[in-house]
């Protein structure tokens, strides 16, 4: 039973850390290596996972290649459970190679982000969200963002908008949003005004808009507000904002109020900052025991 649903994208992540950024054309040895799954949905999925210890649903396209089966593994590993949009597919899966700084906490990724994978809606596919409690689209697939929010939102299940870059699907996408938890990179085109004012135009009730280390901004109805993130030194910011949603899902679906959720979520992000990867903070939970099926 999958309490929660992510749709988007899954690369291959590897990241090396190194004191400072390397001079062009030259050679470095790192420091450490990491290597598993990635995509803003893929780590959001592992983080509530590994908080819920429940198993969620990812729908995302892996296809046959050898490199998909290394993400498997490590979905499976962290307790995630993949749906696979382009079965039978042979493409490559997006690769993402990062560079972490960790004088600064900084992090430099160069990577494919699936826009060259086409990625189809299957209403086959939608059987987990009998069970979810939330569903929370990236924005990645159009396809499937726009299939799972409609199919969720006739179910009259929370849709959450993991809202990085303005993408031209964001247009139609957010009068199927429920919760829009944004960059301070996500700038529509044209805005006039207030950004908060645009979403809740355009039918989005909770909005918030982070900004790394400085306080998270927040509109819902009848309150506005900011909240604080905990003071913390970073050695890797690599997928914060992912593991920030993915937590966020989880205590969303505990039933703690928007502003709670978001200042709860953000201690898990800053956390995970204090550790190189996505996964290494998942080790400093109480209870790292394999999230449990279901």
């Amino acid at each position: 039973m999958a309490t929660a649903v992510f749709v988007g994208l899954a690369t291959l992540d590897i990241a090396y850390s190194v004191r400072r950024y390397p001079s062009e054309d030259s050679k470095t040895r790192a420091q450490d290596q990491f290597l598993g799954s990635g995509g803003p949905a893929a780590n959001a999925a592992v983080a509530y996972a590994a908080l819920s210890g429940r198993t969620p649903a990812l729908v995302t396209a892996l296809g046959e290649h050898q490199l998909a089966q290394l993400i498997r593994h490590d979905l499976d590993e962290f307790g995630v459970a993949p749906i696979d949009a382009t079965p039978g597919a042979r493409h490559r899966p997006p690769v993402s190679s990062i560079v972490v700084a960790t004088e600064t906490g900084t992090r430099t990724v160069v990577s494919l982000d699936g826009s060259q994978i086409s990625a189809p809606f299957d209403p086959a596919h939608a059987g987990p969200l009998n069970d979810a409690s939330v569903v929370l689209l990236d924005g990645h697939y159009p396809e499937l963002a726009f299939g799972f929010a409609t199919a969720a939102r006739k179910r009259g299940i929370p849709v959450v908008l993991d809202a990085g870059r303005w993408r031209d699907t964001h247009a139609g996408l957010l009068p199927l949003v429920d919760i829009a938890v944004c960059s301070a990179d996500f700038a529509p085109p044209n805005l006039v005004g207030d950004l908060f004012d645009h979403l809740h135009a355009h039918g989005v009730r909770y909005a918030a808009v982070t900004h790394g280390g400085d306080p998270i901004a927040y509109s819902m109805p009848g309150e506005r507000g900011t909240i604080d993130i905990p003071p913390a030194t970073a050695v890797d910011t690599l997928g914060a904002g992912d593991i920030l949603h993915g937590a966020f899902c989880h205590y969303h679906v505990a039933g703690q109020p928007f502003p709670q959720a978001l200042r709860s979520a953000a201690a898990i992000a800053t956390l995970s900052c204090a550790h190189l990867g996505t996964r290494a903070w998942i080790s400093t939970l109480p209870d790292t025991s394999r999230p449990a099926t279901g």
